[in-house]
């Protein structure tokens, strides 16, 4: 007979980030997600936090920027913060909403510590601490996030979703263009190039992506990139594969500026979803910025559909409230 597809109710206990294990675990927490039946309106990949890693850099303080929550050893929860005041947070679906809300609430008390912490040095002339936590609209989070005084910001990111149940095409770039993927490290530097030159200004260094490549979750043959006819690389998709649930999630995508209009990134995401289809995927997400219509038209393109808005949400300053009202 077919079980529950949640874990049992248990109690909570909550742990610091301490080694390359609890990401493990942390990513595992994400697939068990993937397989119950609220997919596929689950808030994150696996691929995310290999992302979110990478992006910090070196040199990070793990147990200061990530809390762990566990049911008798089984990661069910976690926060994830980014100084000075972000938060990206997870809770396993549960059978019992009120354990997702209990995890949920405990995620954002740790948070608002966090938030108060790394704000300390700024003084009482510095800005109030306020928590910035995303919630996609209509979802338990977002439940969470009102009962608690957050409020819903502008700032948003659409969640697409398309299934692989249909022949992907052959992706098309102009002539003396080609897709491919990355080769192997020596191609870090170039592929750090268009993607700084994608996102100007960037943060991301060939250190941040070396950390990127020795996780386990990333592959060089899954990091698509449409070379230009000088050789250098003109777009990019990278390709995270979560083979346990078949999930196929592309973080990030973009063009060099120099190569935008030819349709280069409607081909390097047609290719990428050949890879993922290939490797076994038989569903695939992206995230875009509300405001971004270019995006929009491009990932409708190759087949996706916008499945949830994922908002922001702050808490209200006090302190401007009051001036407003005097």
């Amino acid at each position: 007979m077919g079980g529950s597809p949640y874990p049992p109710s248990v109690p909570l206990e909550s742990r610091p980030y301490a080694t390359p294990d609890d990401l493990r675990e942390m990513q595992a927490a994400v697939t068990r997600a993937w397989l119950t039946p609220r997919r596929p309106l689950i808030s994150c990949s696996i691929g995310d936090l290999a992302w979110w890693f990478a992006g910090a850099g070196p040199g990070v303080d793990w147990s200061e920027r990530i809390r762990i929550w566990t049911d008798h050893g089984s990661v069910v929860g976690w926060g994830f913060f980014k100084p000075p005041d972000s938060l990206d947070w997870f809770a396993l679906p549960r059978e019992d909403e009120a354990d997702e809300r209990r995890v949920l609430g405990e995620i954002l008390d740790w948070g608002d510590g966090r938030v108060e912490a790394s704000r300390a040095d700024a003084g009482p002339a510095g800005p109030p601490p306020s928590l910035e936590v995303a919630a996609a609209d209509g979802w338990l989070e977002a439940d969470v996030l009102r009962e608690r005084g957050f409020v819903a910001t502008d700032t948003a990111l659409v969640q697409y979703f398309q299934q692989l149940d249909r022949k992907v095409p052959e992706p098309v770039v102009p002539d003396g263009y080609r897709v491919r993927t990355v080769a192997g490290a020596g191609e870090i530097p170039a592929r750090v190039e268009v993607h700084r030159a994608a996102f100007a200004p960037s943060r991301m260094t060939v250190e941040k992506y070396e950390i990127l490549a020795g996780l386990e979750t990333y592959a060089y043959d899954r990091d698509a990139v449409v070379e230009a006819p000088d050789g250098s690389f003109a777009a990019f998709t990278m390709c995270w594969l979560d083979r346990t649930v078949g999930l196929g999630y592309f973080e990030p995508v973009g063009t060099h500026p120099d190569h935008r209009r030819r349709g280069l990134g409607k081909a390097v995401n047609t290719f990428g979803l050949r890879l993922l289809q290939a490797a076994g995927a038989r569903d695939a997400m992206v995230y875009s910025d509300a405001s971004n219509e270019a995006s929009r038209a491009l990932y409708e393109s190759v087949g996706f559909t916008a499945i949830a808005i994922h908002r922001v949400h702050r808490r209200p300053d006090p302190a401007a409230d009051l001036q407003s009202a005097g």
